[in-house]
């Protein structure tokens, strides 16, 4: 009876292991349709024509390093409201004191600007305004109203565990740096 168990066992552990498999590579597979040249093809004509280009016109590497920025806050063409609320709430575990935090990804201004500017160009996204606020003033370095900002994006995705209690002090940001988070 105990060998049945663990075969028993064995078999969920596989079977979960190939069905996360399955949901990376459907993922990834996703990613890459959006990610797709959809750029309109131009027509050549017989004539040669001179292109100038000045380094103010050339924004194509900023772009691409943005897109690089998003990609690893988990953000693409086809985010959405909940997306970006995950990817702020994310964030704010650094800078909050709560039960359990499940998600982080670091607040540094590389990743601030590169969300504010994903919300300012978002013609989908509601709650824009709020959402521009809160982002705002991380941009300008305030984090006076983190915990209550913390717990509206909680609230936002239905939170039940992790409520924010308090802001956390230097030497706590230092320790939670180091720490393994529940699920990443």
């Amino acid at each position: 009876m105990n060998k049945f168990r663990w075969s028993m066992f064995g078999l969920i552990v596989a079977a979960a292991a190939i069905s996360v498999i399955i949901t990376i590579n459907q993922n990834s597979k996703n990613y890459e349709e959006t990610q797709e040249d959809t750029s309109p093809v131009l027509e050549t004509m017989d004539e040669e024509v001179d292109f100038e280009t000045t380094d103010e016109e050339y924004t194509e590497e900023p772009a691409l390093e943005n897109e690089e920025v998003l990609y690893k806050l988990g953000l693409g063409p086809a985010s959405k409201r909940e997306d970006v609320m995950k990817t702020m709430h994310s964030m704010t575990h650094q800078k909050v004191v709560s039960e359990e935090k499940w998600y982080n990804l670091e607040m540094n201004s590389e990743n601030i600007n590169a969300l504010y500017n994903f919300i300012d160009d978002s013609e989908i996204i509601d709650y824009k305004s709020e959402l521009l606020k809160i982002v705002g003033n991380w941009k300008e370095g305030n984090f006076d109203n983190i915990v209550e900002e913390h717990n509206f994006l909680w609230g936002e995705q239905n939170g039940n565990v992790g409520k924010a209690t308090g802001v956390l002090t230097p030497d706590k940001k230092l320790n939670l740096s180091r720490r393994t988070f529940n699920k990443q």
